[in-house]
């Protein structure tokens, strides 16, 4: 299947075989400016249009995934237009209905964990570190602080952005966030494998399934199963690829989504 492909000054997108993949392209250490963060913001946005796409892939150019946002804007007087891109970025992601695959290798410190840690499945390479290093420079990690410990326990989120140290992604693997650790070799080929079990889905199922885990995480089970099931009733039997993925059962074959 043919892609497209969109170069901003610091970020790539390629769409292709039902994947948008988006990389951070400011090496070495992708440092996410004000500028780079609307970038990816639109990137994410722009790939959540395309109904064919079932999946973000998030990777990196250069020696760092991300090492952390520009400290120089942090400053007061600059720190409300950082902050508004930075809300920007994270409202997108926030609001995504792809599910998010991250690819790391590298540092991912400060903002560029904060972008690590909105992936839904992480990979990391045996060389990744993590860490939110903000309080030893007088900051807190916004991100840090309102959906790390959703992610790794309170207690386990109080360390990471208390104590500002790094963490290997096999530490971050024990705790739950990262998904699976391999060999930076291997880290292209783990991506892979796992974006080809999602091209498999539809696209409009997809993001019906990613939508409802999202709003109903934290529900109760009753009510999430009743607001689960009126979704099932109402909006996916009145698709074509329900339909469609019933025939290629019956007929033995492979499913040809529409995406709607």
């Amino acid at each position: 299947m043919g892609g497209t492909a969109q170069t901003k000054e610091g970020v790539q997108l390629d769409v292709r075989d039902g994947v948008a993949y988006v990389t951070l392209n400011a090496p070495p250490l992708n440092i996410l400016t004000a500028t780079l963060m609307l970038e990816v913001a639109e990137a994410v946005e722009h790939s959540q249009q395309i109904s064919s796409v079932r999946a973000i892939a998030l990777t990196a150019n250069g020696r760092a995934f991300s090492a952390g946002a520009d400290v120089g804007e942090h400053r007061p007087g600059e720190a409300p237009a950082m902050i508004s891109a930075f809300s920007r970025l994270f409202e997108v992601l926030g609001a995504s209905e792809l599910p998010l695959v991250a690819a790391i290798d590298g540092a991912a410190l400060g903002a560029g964990f904060e972008l690590a840690l909105m992936a839904d499945i992480l990979i990391a390479s045996d060389r990744s570190t993590f860490g939110q290093p903000e309080i030893r420079l007088g900051f807190f990690a916004p991100v840090g602080v309102s959906w790390l410990s959703a992610r790794i326990g309170v207690g386990r989120a109080l360390e990471v952005t208390c104590t500002g140290r790094k963490f290997t992604a096999a530490e971050m693997a024990a705790m739950g966030l990262v998904s699976r650790v391999v060999p930076a070799d291997e880290l292209n080929v783990a991506l892979e494998a796992v974006l080809d079990d999602l091209r498999r889905a539809s696209g409009a199922v997809m993001r019906m399934n990613v939508r409802l885990t999202r709003q109903l995480h934290g529900r109760s089970f009753e009510e999430g199963r009743r607001a689960a099931e009126r979704v099932f009733l109402d909006e996916l039997m009145a698709t074509s690829d329900v339909r469609e993925g019933i025939a290629a059962f019956f007929e033995k074959r492979a499913p040809h989504w529409q995406h709607r």
